[in-house]
């Protein structure tokens, strides 16, 4: 699976998520993203609705990243130090 352009669409619009909100601070891995797809949908989330513009879904997907990111589920990247 290539992590540059993954084909799922779930998986292309949590990369870009992640890309904006969390800009080079994780690292993106398909596996991790299977995880808050299963989430998301377990917390009453719908794609369908996310991707025709519902508010409440892209919230809800949004704070499950935040939370992924926190927790440590979302690899955050390796900073250098200077």
């Amino acid at each position: 699976m290539d992590i540059h352009n993954p084909i799922r669409a779930d998986f292309r619009y949590i990369r870009k998520l992640l890309d904006i909100s969390f800009s080079g601070q994780v690292e993106h891995n398909p596996k991790e993203y299977l995880r808050v797809t299963n989430a998301f949908q377990k917390m009453g989330g719908s794609w369908e609705k996310l991707f025709l513009g519902s508010p409440k879904d892209l919230e809800l997907l949004r704070n499950l990243l935040k939370i992924a990111v926190k927790k440590g589920f979302i690899t955050k990247a390796y900073k250098w130090e200077d």
